[in-house]
C-alpha cells in the first residue's frame, strides 16, 4: 500500500473517530445526522459543480449515485440506532469490524481482488483486534440490540464500500461523494421527519454545532477515502481506515470515562500490528 495513501486513510480515520463521537455525545440524535448530511454536501457542493464534467448528465449522477445513497441512508439509520442501544466502546468496533470482513471477502469474490499473505493477515490481525476492543467486558449480554444494529451497519459498510471502489473509476470523487450524500439525505428523510420529528426539532434549535461536526467531518473524511479507492486496494483501504476504532475507544476510556480492560489493550495492541502488517503488504 503506498505510503502516502496510508497516512490519508490514517488520517481520515482520526476524524472519522470524532464525528462517530459527537454522534454518540448526542445519543445517535437523527435530525443530527439528517441534517449533518445536507450542511456536509452543502459545503463540498460547489467543489463538485467545478469538477463535474460536461459529459454527466445530472439523470446519469443519479443513477451512478442511487445504489450508495440507499446503503449510506442504511448506514446511517442503523448506525443511529445502534447508538440508541449501546456504548461507542462495544457498538464502533463492532459496526467497523463486520464491514472490514465483510468488505475483503466480497472484494474477492465480487471484484477479484489479490490480497498478499501478509496484507490478509493484516486484514485478520485488525479483525480480531475489534472483536477483542467491542466484545470484552460485561456490556455484551447488556447490548444485544445495539449489537444486531452494529452488525447490520457494518454490513452496509462493506456494501457501500464495494460499490464506491467501482464508481470512483468511473467519476470523479468528489462530484460522486457530493451526489451520494444528496441522495442518502432524501433518502433518509421520511424517517428522520415521520419517527423522530421532536429530535429533528432538537438538532436544529439545540445542537447545531453537533450538525456542523457530524456533516463537514463525514462529508470530508469519506471524499479522502474515495481519494483512496482510486490508487489501492478497497480491503487494504476499510482495513486501515479503522484505526478509527482505536480512536473511538481512546475516547470512550478518556471522555467517557468508560472502564479499560487487558482484553482492549490487547485489542489496542492487535489492531496496531495489523495496520502495520497492511502497510507493509
Amino acid at each position: 500500500m503506498p505510503f502516502d495513501v496510508f497516512l490519508q486513510v490514517l488520517l481520515a480515520a482520526v476524524f472519522h473517530a470524532a464525528w462517530n463521537f459527537g454522534a454518540r455525545r448526542v445519543s445517535g440524535n437523527v435530525g443530527v445526522i439528517w441534517f449533518g448530511q445536507f450542511v456536509g454536501s452543502l459545503i463540498c457542493l460547489p467543489f463538485a459543480i467545478a469538477r463535474m464534467s460536461a459529459e454527466t448528465s445530472l439523470l446519469d449522477l443519479a443513477w451512478i449515485c442511487l445504489p450508495t445513497g440507499i446503503l449510506h441512508a442504511v448506514y446511517f439509520w442503523m448506525l443511529a440506532q445502534a447508538y440508541r442501544h449501546g456504548d461507542i466502546s462495544l457498538v464502533y468496533p463492532i459496526a467497523r469490524g463486520t464491514g472490514v470482513a465483510g468488505t475483503a471477502v466480497l472484494a474477492f469474490f465480487l471484484l477479484g481482488e489479490q490480497l498478499s499473505l501478509t496484507g490478509f493477515s493484516g486484514i485478520l490481525t485488525i479483525c480480531a483486534g475489534i472483536l477483542l476492543l467491542g466484545l470484552s467486558g460485561k456490556n455484551v449480554q447488556a447490548n444485544n440490540r445495539g449489537i444486531v444494529m452494529a452488525l447490520c451497519t457494518g454490513a452496509a459498510i462493506a456494501g457501500y464500500s464495494l460499490v464506491d471502489k467501482r464508481a470512483v473509476g468511473q467519476i470523479n470523487p468528489v462530484v460522486y461523494g457530493v451526489g451520494l450524500w444528496l441522495i442518502s439525505a432524501v433518502l433518509f428523510a421520511p424517517a428522520a421527519l415521520w419517527k423522530y420529528p421532536n429530535e429533528v426539532r432538537d438538532a436544529l434549535k439545540n445542537k447545531k454545532r453537533y450538525i456542523l461536526l457530524v456533516g463537514s467531518g463525514s462529508v470530508g473524511t469519506y471524499l479522502v477515502i474515495l481519494f483512496a479507492f482510486q490508487r489501492a486496494n478497497v480491503s487494504y483501504v476499510a482495513a486501515v481506515r479503522e484505526f478509527a476504532v482505536v480512536i473511538g475507544a481512546a475516547l470512550g476510556f478518556i471522555v467517557l470515562k468508560e472502564r479499560f480492560t487487558a482484553a482492549k489493550a490487547w485489542g489496542i495492541a492487535a489492531i496496531v500490528l495489523g495496520l502495520v502488517l497492511v502497510k507493509a503488504a
